[in-house]
């Protein structure tokens, strides 16, 4: 049998409170992804093509919307990347674009009809978190209080 590593064996244990706290923030986290996940397919897409689409316009300031960079970022493989890239270009929901310095380069643009789907989805993703956000916070904040007075 494995030697458990250092870091599990030091963990302190967590409170009942805290039990409650993790699982009801995992509860509401997996709902609300289920909802989302929902929604996107009645609206015609996978999942992970309006998730593509919130990477892309997403990107934090200096990062360009490579195939690496957003796999990274929905922390897909490349190839399964690639391939859901394949299938938003199809759809007509983003463009990919090689640079012209470095052929090999390629970047992801969102169309407008890609812009269309992202709005409506995001709308929607808002309005779902503004529902179930106070849980989520209330949950997540007793896990990071209870760390913080256990030290």
């Amino acid at each position: 049998m494995k030697k458990k590593s250092a870091s599990l064996r030091r963990a302190k244990p967590l409170t009942d409170s805290e039990y409650l706290a993790l699982s009801e923030f995992r509860y509401q986290l997996r709902k609300y992804l289920r909802y989302m996940e929902g929604h996107a397919r009645a609206a015609g897409l996978q999942p992970q093509q309006y998730q593509l689409l919130l990477a892309i316009k997403g990107l934090p300031d200096g990062k360009l919307p490579t195939i690496s960079i957003l796999a990274e970022r929905m922390q897909l493989n490349h190839n399964t990347m690639v391939e859901l890239a394949e299938r938003c270009e199809k759809r007509g929901l983003i463009l990919r674009n090689r640079s012209d310095s470095d052929r090999r380069q390629v970047t992801l643009a969102i169309t407008r009809e890609g812009e269309v789907v992202l709005r409506q989805q995001a709308s929607v993703s808002r309005k779902e978190l503004r529902s179930i956000g106070p849980v989520l916070s209330e949950s997540l904040q007793r896990l990071i209080e209870g760390n913080r007075r256990r030290k």
